[in-house]
């Protein structure tokens, strides 16, 4: 899936830039930096309805140790528009996501355009517990790629948090001060790019870390995590028929990821 936000957190970060790296040593492992810039801006509209949109910019450098050429550098354009509509007053709300972007080596817009959306149904079981269900849709390169969505926006104490949907994203906080919060993330990548020779690259990933958040001011957030990364595959082709001519060699391995957003907690 897409960085997609689903409305499943405590925060809202106005501006988040993260950037990513592998962690081998190993002779002819392969490597990898990933480079984020995304926002998320919500309106409030009349009779609770909000508008949120959520730009962003990623880059994947994937390259083995023995060659730097390994493949090629590929990036994405997006332009998110979320309407979060309640059907009631005490429980029930829907999130429509449009998710418009351009994928590509090199940002080529020529038959680089992909289209996709979420449908998601929130259920407010209490004021500090909500469950999701949904589906995410999106013309990928490799074909029509669905996938239903189960998340969870859980103030479970005053310290604790747990938020977000699946399999995209989930993520366990923990407030250890004023300043400082801790948790893990779990996190799963499908995305398709065009290259230039006009094949797409599928880049697969599920990444689980730990991470430290420090507020040093307070809207200014400064992260770092540490994680691992599964079942990860690279695979090129051609056409819908996801019969991929190449699959490469992405071992599974460590990763670290930095990061910094200004961003605004929101009331319980």
């Amino acid at each position: 899936m897409a960085s997609i936000s689903t409305n499943a957190q405590p925060y809202v970060d106005v501006i988040n830039v993260r950037y990513s790296s592998s962690l081998s040593n190993n002779k002819g492992a392969t490597s990898f930096t990933h480079l984020y810039v995304g926002s998320d801006l919500p309106f409030k509209l009349k009779n609770n309805k909000l508008v949120v949109l959520s730009p962003f910019f990623e880059q994947w450098n994937i390259d083995s140790i023995n060659n730097k050429h390994y493949l090629p550098a590929v990036s994405s354009i997006t332009m998110a528009l979320s309407a979060i509509i309640p059907l009631n007053k005490n429980h029930w709300s829907l999130t429509a996501t449009a998710v418009p972007r351009f994928n590509s080596e090199a940002l080529q817009l020529h038959n680089s355009y992909q289209m996709g959306g979420v449908l998601l149904a929130t259920y407010k079981k209490r004021n500090n517990l909500k469950y999701k269900l949904g589906v995410y849709v999106n013309s990928e390169f490799f074909g029509l790629f669905v996938m239903p969505l189960a998340g969870i926006d859980w103030k479970i104490n005053e310290h604790n948090y747990l938020f977000g949907v699946l399999p995209g994203r989930l993520t366990y906080e923990h407030q250890l001060s004023y300043a400082f919060y801790t948790g893990a993330t779990f996190r799963a990548v499908t995305n398709s790019y065009r290259l230039n020779n006009s094949q797409y690259l599928r880049i697969d990933d599920n990444q689980t870390s730990a991470y430290l958040d420090w507020y040093a001011a307070k809207h200014l957030v400064f992260s770092g995590e540490m994680g691992y990364g599964i079942m990860r595959k690279l695979r090129t082709g051609f056409g819908h028929n996801k019969n991929y001519n190449t699959v490469y060699n992405w071992d599974d391995g460590l990763f670290f990821r930095l990061s910094a957003s200004y961003r605004i907690r929101l009331k319980s």
